[in-house]
């Protein structure tokens, strides 16, 4: 790595990167190699993470996305998981869902499941 004018590391022998255009994993990824003075080449730039992952699983680079993406996706057999530390960042994920869908069976039961999760003494709520 070779110091940029900014005083930041600059990959140049590293793998460029792939990342989301925008959305929570491109804020994490930004603030990461903030942290880690970092000046990443972006190889490209993608709308949507399964696009991402694609060109990642054809060499184009390296990728940021949540692991709930990289564990669903198709391409997850051709993909490796490369551990940071610190780690990139965190995803809180949102259950939803329309209230009048709320009467229905399954997803009163499992409205009610998530909520007595968040009410156990386990999980610090």
């Amino acid at each position: 790595m070779s110091p940029s004018k900014a005083g930041k590391a600059t990959c140049s022998h590293a793998v460029p990167f792939v990342l989301p255009r925008g959305g929570l994993a491109r804020d994490a990824a930004r603030r990461w190699f903030h942290r880690q003075r970092l000046d990443p080449a972006i190889a490209a730039e993608v709308d949507g993470h399964e696009a991402l992952l694609t060109l990642v699983s054809l060499g184009v680079g390296a990728g940021v996305v949540p692991r709930l993406v990289l564990d669903t996706s198709v391409a997850k057999g051709r993909l490796a998981v490369i551990p940071t530390d610190p780690p990139i960042g965190t995803f809180v994920v949102g259950l939803c869902a329309r209230r009048t869908d709320l009467r229905r069976p399954v997803l009163s039961a499992l409205w009610a499941s998530v909520a007595a999760t968040r009410r156990s003494p386990d999980h610090g709520a």
